[in-house]
């Protein structure tokens, strides 16, 4: 896990990432094991019970067993976009980080490169990376999931650009043409100045950033009150679900509160978009020392920006002297 953020400002964007790296391990626990002998002894006076091999495999769980430092998780793609990384770093053999510089390589020969589109060049990113993936799949057969912010700074007309994109999730989409897609991508709403993804528990919290995947409890509430009311679910659409979901996420933006806070965070300065994502970020540093996890926020804290000017380090990016 990690934290990554972009902050906008009227004339500039901020970006920010840890380096922490966290690597899991399937492990099953004493009090896990114990109680899985006494479910199996039951009743019985016997020392002896028999022992089931895939009940065994099933106890093990996945958990955080250490972190590294130092991984880069904030890229420079051109003169005036950045890319943040949560999740997993890697797609077969290679980095994300490697396969950005390969691909930022391909574009430097591309003549015509600054002429396209910001959707285009995210496009032409994610076919990239689809076919990176595909290729894993057929040797692998397994990826693991990391999502990137696309964070590009438009210096004309001063408008941050921000898109989310999720690599190693499966989605069809054609059902007539069963196309698998394993890079998606979504266009950030432009009246949202704070996106951040991975351990951002409590900055998704403040200010009033929607977290869109909330909405998802829409269909099992449908299905809670079709059940009571013994309603057959296939009366209920998939497009009404979205429909009633969409409703609901407008009013949540139209609160008073919500809306007070997105027109002050529409001014803020550079600096404060700066101060502001390390502020999230130390929020979720200093918030991890009172619960009985490994840390996965921390480590060189890299933090850029861009602007007219175009991108550039604020910190992290220097060896520093010894302590």
């Amino acid at each position: 896990m990690t934290f990554i953020a972009s902050v906008i400002a009227k004339k500039g964007v901020a970006v920010i990432a840890d380096s922490l790296a966290t690597f899991s391990k399937n492990v099953v626990t004493y009090e896990q094991f114990m109680d899985y002998l006494k479910r199996k002894q039951g009743n019985a006076n016997s020392n002896e019970i028999s022992i089931n091999r895939n009940e065994i495999a099933r106890l093990f769980e996945k958990k955080p067993s250490h972190t590294t430092d130092f991984a880069d998780k904030l890229f420079q793609f051109d003169k005036f976009t950045a890319i943040t990384l949560a999740g997993a770093s890697q797609i077969g053999s290679k980095t994300i980080e490697h396969l950005i510089q390969e691909l930022v390589a391909v574009n430097l020969e591309d003549e015509n490169y600054y002429s396209k589109s910001v959707t285009t060049r995210v496009t032409d990113f994610c076919r990239f990376m689809e076919e990176k993936v595909r290729a894993c799949i057929a040797v692998k057969e397994y990826i693991g999931r990391s999502i990137l912010l696309f964070t590009h700074y438009e210096p004309i007309t001063e408008k941050t650009i921000i898109y989310r994109i999720v690599i190693g999730k499966a989605v069809v989409q054609s059902i007539e043409e069963r196309e698998w897609k394993y890079v998606s991508y979504e266009r950030i709403p432009e009246d949202r100045y704070v996106v951040s993804e991975g351990q951002d528990h409590i900055s998704k919290r403040i200010f009033g950033e929607k977290n869109h995947s909330s909405l998802d409890f829409i269909p099992c509430i449908l299905e809670e009150i079709m059940e009571d009311f013994n309603l057959p679910l296939e009366s209920i659409s998939s497009v009404y679900t979205r429909q009633l979901a969409d409703k609901i996420d407008l009013k949540l933006r139209n609160k008073k509160g919500d809306s007070e806070i997105q027109q002050s965070l529409s001014k803020l300065s550079l600096q404060q978009a700066v101060n502001m994502a390390y502020l999230f970020l130390k929020l979720e540093m200093t918030f991890q020392t009172y619960v009985e996890k490994i840390p996965t926020v921390g480590g060189v804290i890299k933090i850029a920006v861009i602007d007219k000017q175009g991108f550039r380090y604020i910190i992290g990016h220097n060896i520093l002297k010894p302590y």
